[in-house]
This record gives C-alpha cells, structure tokens and sequence, in this order.
C-alpha cells in the first residue's frame, strides 16, 4: 500500500519536473556565470543580453526532449513499483 502511494508520488513528481526544471536551470546558469564573472547576477540574466536566456532556453528544451524520448520508460518502471 505504501510503495503504491509513493509510487504515485513519484509519478506525479516526474510529471512536475518538466516544468519545475526551469527555475532550476536558471538557477545553475546564473551560479556558473557568476563563477566565471563575478559581476552577473540574476537581474543581468533578465535584463541582460539575449544570448543568455537563449542559452537557457537551450538548455531547458533539451531537458524537455530528453524527457520527452524517456517518459514512457520511466512511467512503465515506476508503475511496475505498484505491484
């Protein structure tokens, strides 16, 4: 009964990582540009250059394939948990 409800959660939260992923990865890009030029911040990724947050979305959209090619593998995986 347990493993059935956490397996849920954990489908549930498979599903929510495509979009919860975002801020994630904006996060990361801004602490690894920070570590290379100490002057950007989060206000700079904003209002800053393009080139940045075409980066980010880069990067957000091969997560999201990357997602996309192994969802239903993991879905399958996860509610073989159940049982």
């Amino acid at each position: 009964m347990l493993i059935a409800q956490f397996s849920q959660l954990l489908i549930l939260l498979w599903k929510l990582s495509s979009v919860f992923v975002l801020p994630l990865i904006m996060i990361g890009y801004v602490m690894v540009m920070h570590h290379y030029d100490a002057e950007f911040t989060f206000s700079e990724l904003d209002t800053g250059k393009n080139i940045h947050k075409w980066i980010v979305l880069a990067i957000y959209l091969s997560y999201l394939l990357l997602w996309n090619r192994s969802n239903k593998r993991v879905i399958s995986y996860l509610k073989k948990l159940e049982y």
